[in-house]
């Protein structure tokens, strides 16, 4: 019985020592915790972007983002892209365009805190280009029109120093472009047996920084084509490309964003024909052509979204249209993620 009292007054003890109320960080529950916190500091894993840093490294304005968004508006010289009649372009009240989007590092760990910072991992993005018919001039398969989509994906390392600078290469980027079905299903639009075989599928290397300094993000990169020619209607060969954004805050997490892209692209644009099954698809002439790439914007930041303007200039990627430069305003809802 003696024993049981001093075991439980003993346990009593040893509970008041440990849970006592001294306010010295010197406790033996501090030394846990923080000792803790030091090993959980040398490696903390998230496979996913963190939106209070990584924002500033992932430009609203680079076309080539990994950010979903929504963009409706008005391309301002569709007719140029789309001459034939049959489209009844005149007809379209509306174009849009979805993104879906995903940058997701499997690796990912820190050093130091978040002095350092490396991952390894993947960029994927889809895009959709569409338009909106008025109500009793639908076209084919109803009031919207499918042109084309747009894919891009990479695998990538990647390394954040201090959450100031990031530097990421892609030692493989793959993209690829396709005439949307509701063309390909009418050979008033498009005539598979006697037009150019449009197919867009090439690889590209890429290498990238941002840094940022106060209310500002500077971005810039370059990107060189490894694989693909001749066998493509159009090849990016080589890019360089620079850009800065703008954030004022305004109250909580609302900022007033700006800023503006800028981008020179050198491209190979390959005439293909198609020939019998089995012979392949020659490019029946080639030439290089240079074309500028702009975007400018301005909007409100809102936590992990931005709602604003924005104007793009650049080679259309509407596989249709590959040849022209392509000119739309509208608005933009983007999502970091």
């Amino acid at each position: 019985m003696k024993k049981t009292l001093y075991n439980i007054i003993f346990i009593i003890l040893f509970c008041t020592a440990l849970y006592s109320q001294n306010t010295e960080n010197n406790t033996l529950e501090n030394k846990m915790t923080n000792y803790n916190q030091k090993i959980s500091m040398q490696w903390r894993y998230n496979p996913l972007r963190i939106y209070e840093t990584d924002k500033y490294f992932s430009s609203w304005l680079d076309p080539d983002s990994y950010n979903s968004s929504f963009w409706f508006g008005d391309i301002l010289n569709a007719e140029t892209l789309y001459p034939n009649k049959n489209f009844d372009l005149a007809n379209i009240i509306l174009y849009f365009s979805p993104k879906l989007a995903i940058d997701l590092a499997p690796i990912a760990f820190n050093i130091n805190g978040d002095k350092h910072r490396f991952k390894v991992g993947v960029g994927y993005s889809l895009k959709l280009f569409l338009g909106s018919y008025k109500a009793g001039k639908d076209q084919l398969y109803g009031t919207t029109f499918l042109f084309g989509t747009y894919m891009q994906v990479e695998a990538y390392f990647e390394y954040i120093f201090n959450n100031k600078l990031k530097i990421r290469f892609a030692p493989l980027r793959h993209i690829c472009s396709h005439i949307g079905g509701d063309i390909l299903g009418d050979e008033t639009l498009y005539d598979k047996n006697k037009e150019e075989f449009r197919d867009v599928g090439f690889e590209q290397m890429h290498l990238s920084a941002a840094y940022r300094w106060g209310w500002f993000s500077f971005y810039g990169g370059t990107s060189f084509a490894i694989t693909g020619f001749k066998k493509s209607n159009i090849v990016n060969l080589f890019n360089i490309y620079t850009g800065i954004d703008f954030r004022f805050p305004i109250w909580g997490e609302i900022s007033l964003v700006t800023g503006v892209y800028a981008g020179a692209f050198l491209d190979e644009i390959n005439t293909i024909i198609r020939d019998k099954k089995g012979d392949g698809y020659p490019a029946l002439n080639s030439k290089n052509e240079w074309s500028p790439s702009v975007s400018v914007g301005i909007g409100f930041e809102i936590y992990r979204f931005i709602i604003g303007v924005k104007y793009e200039y650049l080679r259309s990627k509407q596989l249709y249209a590959y040849r022209k430069m392509e000119s739309r305003i509208g608005l933009e809802a983007s999502l970091f993620f």
